[in-house]
């Protein structure tokens, strides 16, 4: 078997899997707003600890960040930067938002707001600004998916196909489960990078020259 050939094989198993977990997921949702929203406010420490890395490892992390530190040295620094002042607020911010969305049924950015100054002028301003910077950021994991297969398997998967084959997949999970469905998955991509990343951290250094030592 060709090697392109495996590493699809590969790839649509993963995706395969990842779509089951998702649709698993959703039947612990209940049919409202708030389950398929929110999932029913149910996420505890570990799923939330994951869906916040899932936002944050993206696309870019993997693929632009390294490629502009690569290209750009030192400039890339200002990316830690960002990334840490952005999650910061949300450390004193999320508590009291979460308590407020339980408190009065908030499930949304613009229910929050206009919950402290009704307005629907705000609230479709919200919704447009959150829709505005939704589709660029989903738009960029999809094609970071499609260049990815299409590297791995030596150009036999275009990106377009491969980009395709990646949002059919989300769409599926997200359309059927809602954010349940994101919250075991993201938790099960999760797990499985950081199992992969320690397996070969500890593997590679003894493949490559015979064990880790000063």
């Amino acid at each position: 078997m060709e090697q392109w050939l495996l590493v699809s094989i590969i790839i649509a198993g993963y995706l395969l899997l990842t779509l089951t977990i998702g649709l698993m997921a959703g039947r612990r949702s209940s049919d409202s707003v708030a389950g398929f929203v929110a999932a029913d406010r149910s996420f505890g420490l570990l799923v939330m600890y994951f869906v916040t890395g899932a936002s944050v490892f993206s696309a870019f992390a993997f693929l632009g960040g390294p490629g502009w530190a690569y290209s750009r040295g030192a400039a890339a620094f200002y990316i830690l930067a960002y990334g840490a002042l952005g999650m910061a607020p949300f450390y004193w911010m999320g508590p009291r938002a979460a308590s407020l969305g339980r408190k009065h049924g908030f499930v949304t950015q613009a229910q929050l707001v206009t919950g402290r100054f009704p307005s629907n002028s705000l609230s479709s301003l919200i919704a447009l600004v959150s829709l505005g910077a939704f589709v660029p950021y989903i738009t960029l994991q999809m094609r970071g998916a499609g260049i990815v297969i299409e590297a791995v398997t030596d150009g036999h998967v275009p990106l377009w196909l491969g980009a395709a084959v990646a949002y059919g997949i989300v769409i599926v999970y997200v359309l059927s489960a809602g954010a349940m469905a994101v919250g075991w998955t993201n938790t099960f991509q999760g797990i499985f990078m950081v199992v992969i990343a320690w397996a070969l951290g500890l593997y590679l250094p003894f493949r490559l020259y015979g064990g880790v030592r000063p």
